[in-house]
This record gives structure tokens, sequence and C-alpha cells, in this order.
């Protein structure tokens, strides 16, 4: 017996399923194009990511959709600078994922998404010293809102107006300070 308002969730292998992509990686020196910038550092990756699950027999309907869990992109970009005479380094990390299937639904109950964020991280840190060191990190600065979503007009994003909010959380900027001391020297 199923009581009013539950929601059971099970599990089903679908026939077959396509998964491909593309990954791009670079680093570069800005010291290379400008001697002012020899300090600095910018490196990323960028993914593509098809994919295509076969659920023809599984349910009504709908006959293809993305594999659960799996962002369509994701980008992965930094700036490092390090200065190894004063002891001084930093790094600030940018990361963004596509939408995703957070929950697979049926015809009758559409797919939850997770919606695209923008996450910026940054970290630095000073040598105190032959074998101490101080560090920064701020995680999450932008806190923008996780959002899971059903996509009631299809069109591929979240819309606040259009579309019915599952559930949503900030986890909030997270900032730490550490001051570690190696015993054995460098």
């Amino acid at each position: 017996m199923q009581i009013p308002g539950t929601i059971i969730l099970t599990w089903d292998n679908a026939p077959s399923a396509i998964d491909l992509g593309i990954e791009l990686e670079g680093r570069l020196s800005l010291g290379s194009l400008l001697p002012a910038l020899t300090d600095f550092t910018v490196f990323g990756n960028l993914s593509y990511i098809y994919s295509d699950v076969d659920i023809a027999g599984l349910g009504e309907g709908q006959l293809e959709r993305p594999l659960f869990g799996q962002s369509p992109y994701l980008i992965n970009l930094g700036l490092n600078y390090r200065n190894d005479d004063i002891g001084l380094s930093s790094t600030l990390l940018y990361n963004r994922i596509g939408r995703r299937i957070w929950l697979v639904g049926l015809d009758q109950d559409p797919h939850v998404w997770e919606a695209p964020r923008d996450v910026l991280d940054f970290q630095v840190s000073k040598n105190i010293g032959p074998r101490a060191e101080l560090k920064l990190t701020v995680g999450d600065i932008l806190n923008q809102s996780l959002n899971f979503y059903q996509d009631f007009n299809e069109s591929g994003r979240y819309e606040t107006e259009e579309d019915g909010l599952i559930l949503n959380n900030r986890f909030g900027t997270n900032i730490s300070i550490g001051l570690s001391y190696n015993l054995q020297g460098k």
C-alpha cells in the first residue's frame, strides 16, 4: 500500500546508451606574452559531452534522454600567481557544469534537473620563514543557489516563473585560515 503524497524511487537499466565527449586542456605562462606577468599562469579545461540513453520500453512516450548525472559541458578555469622569491602564491578558480538530470522521471512526473551555477574559489598562501606557511582559502565566493527543478516548459534552462522548483539550497561562502609548521624544514 502506498501512502498518499509519498514518492517511490525505483531503478531500471536502459537497453543502450551513448556517451561521447571531447576535452580541451591548456596552460599558459603569461610571462611568455608579457615579461611583467612572469609570475602568472592561466589554465583550464573545457569538456563537451553528448549522452543519449535509449529508454524505449521503460516508460510511455519519451524514447530518449541524457544519461542520469551527466552534464553536457564542464568549464574549469584558473589564474595562478607564484613568486618563490617572496614566498607568495595565490590561485583563483572558476567552475561551471551544464544542467544534468538529478532524478529521472516518467511522463506523468518529469525529470528533476540540477541547474548550472557558477562557483568561484580563491586561495592565497605566504611562507613565513623556512618552515611555516600561512594560508587563506575562500570557497564558493559567489554563493549562488543550487536549484533542482522540473522543466515544465522544456526550455532547457531554469525559469522561475514557468518551472517547478523542487529544492534549492545555498551552502554559503566558506572561509578558512591555516598556519602550518614543518618540523623537518624545507
